[in-house]
């Protein structure tokens, strides 16, 4: 009689979730942007984009989860493929373009790198693979849950992060130089959580891992447009695509590695240096 009910019951929770976590997330943007406000075309956006997210994830997963069962390692073509292209063509339908400056300065070896960025809104996280860099995330533990993305998340080798517990971050430095092992670059944000309004400082968890591993680090500074939310369409259907062009809705700027060996194994000016870095092309918006 249970087994019976399992379909439904199932059915009705994937609804729900498809409803709460965007609602959440919702939530998160509108105290993300309450300097300026989202406004009720803003805060459906953002609802509509985790959901677009959560469902073209699940879709990734279907056609990726065959290969894995059958022994494949599909970590690099899961990122670079379907997760770089879920998170480009959102930011575009929903935000607008993005603008990378100081594409130079990506790294061109193979070598893997630790890259690092302020973080404002979850649309750090769709623009930053404008890098088309392959990279792992660290990431809170929670994301891991969200159907669609936390299982495209498990099969591109993401590392989930339970932010309380020795033990949660003890396994995520072992995890992390496994990734680096094997030729993966980390992803960081160092505040550690999304703010606008004010600067948070870095925590030193990608300096301490960059002295450990002698790994040099990529500084990238992430510029959102406060309107980012409120556009009509991204591609500038209804504005036009040029006047769209003319202010993206965000600005990437990658400057030169962190050269590791260069700080002597100081990872407090590290650290110093790379909020410095980051902070620099900010102007008067040098928020974190």
């Amino acid at each position: 009689m249970v087994m019976a009910h399992a379909p439904k019951v199932f059915g009705y929770l994937l609804a729900f979730s498809f409803i709460a976590f965007p609602f959440g997330a919702m939530l998160q943007e509108r105290k993300a942007f309450r300097d300026v406000g989202l406004g009720f075309l803003g805060s459906l956006k953002a609802f509509l984009f985790i959901q677009v997210w959560m469902l073209h994830s699940a879709i990734a997963v279907m056609l990726q989860l065959p290969w894995y069962l059958m022994g494949y390692d599909i970590r690099k073509q899961t990122n670079t493929f379907y997760e770089a292209n879920i998170g480009i063509q959102n930011s575009k339908v929903f935000m607008g373009p993005v603008k990378v400056i100081g594409e130079k300065n990506l790294p061109k070896d193979d070598k893997p790198y630790i890259y690092i960025a302020n973080h404002q809104s979850m649309i750090d996280i769709c623009v930053l693979y404008y890098l088309r860099k392959p990279f792992v995330w660290i990431s809170k533990k929670a994301v891991g849950y969200i159907p669609g993305v936390g299982q495209i998340m498990f099969l591109s080798g993401h590392i989930l992060l339970e932010r309380k517990g020795k033990a949660s971050i003890k396994q995520m430095y072992a995890d992390a130089k496994s990734r680096l092992k094997d030729g993966f670059n980390i992803f960081i944000f160092p505040q550690g959580t999304r703010e606008r309004t004010k600067i948070l400082p870095f925590k030193h968890g990608a300096f301490s891992m960059a002295m450990s591993e002698e790994v040099d680090i990529v500084p990238v500074s992430i510029e959102l447009s406060d309107d980012a939310w409120k556009r009509f369409f991204g591609y500038g259907f209804i504005w036009g695509f040029e006047e769209a062009k003319s202010k993206p809705a965000a600005i990437l700027t990658v400057h030169p590695v962190m050269k590791t060996k260069d700080f002597n194994g100081d990872k407090e000016k590290m650290m110093k240096a790379g909020q410095e870095i980051i902070y620099s092309c900010l102007g008067d918006k040098k928020r974190m």
